[in-house]
């Protein structure tokens, strides 16, 4: 008979020990589809502001007719940031230079490090990306790319800068 309770004592305890594993791996998988959300959000508030203060005239414009950079304060208090990398450890925004402005993204588009800023922008075209958390595979983690930025990308390695072409 105490045999038989401490086996039922156990398989409950086992039974609830499952459910709280599974609540708790659900509400990781929530509070990381909000963040993918966040992010996608943050993306689109980072470039149209960047069209409204090129179309307002209140940015230092470039040739291209875009900022040529992207200004915090033109965010008041509520600046978007990247809420995948909210390490503190990124900074904000990489303004492109170089062999990069003939590309639409960066030449890294994982934050693989502390020092790569969460958003990436390039002023010639007014492109802004963000830039993700190395996930769970590389699979994961390009579809998260592709999905915040709204492109297609096949590969999440892009060793060779993809030119800006004319449409």
């Amino acid at each position: 008979m105490l045999l038989r309770l401490l086996v039922d004592t156990l398989v409950v305890a086992g039974l609830a020990l499952l459910c709280l594993g599974y609540l708790a791996y659900e509400r990781g998988l929530d509070d990381e589809r909000r963040q993918i959300e966040d992010l996608r959000t943050n993306v689109r508030l980072i470039e149209q502001q960047v069209k409204l203060q090129a179309a307002l005239g209140h940015a230092q414009c470039n040739e291209d007719g875009f900022p040529v950079t992207v200004n915090p304060a033109w965010f008041g208090t509520a600046i978007p940031r990247n809420p995948m990398l909210n390490d503190g450890r990124h900074p904000w925004v990489e303004v492109a230079f170089g062999p990069e402005l003939t590309a639409e993204h960066p030449h890294l588009l994982v934050a693989s490090r502390p020092e790569l800023a969460g958003f990436w922008y390039n002023p010639r075209t007014g492109t802004v990306r963000a830039r993700v958390p190395q996930m769970v595979s590389d699979e994961h983690t390009l579809e998260v790319y592709n999905y915040v930025n709204g492109c297609n990308l096949s590969k999440l390695f892009v060793h060779d800068l993809e030119p800006v072409t004319a449409d």
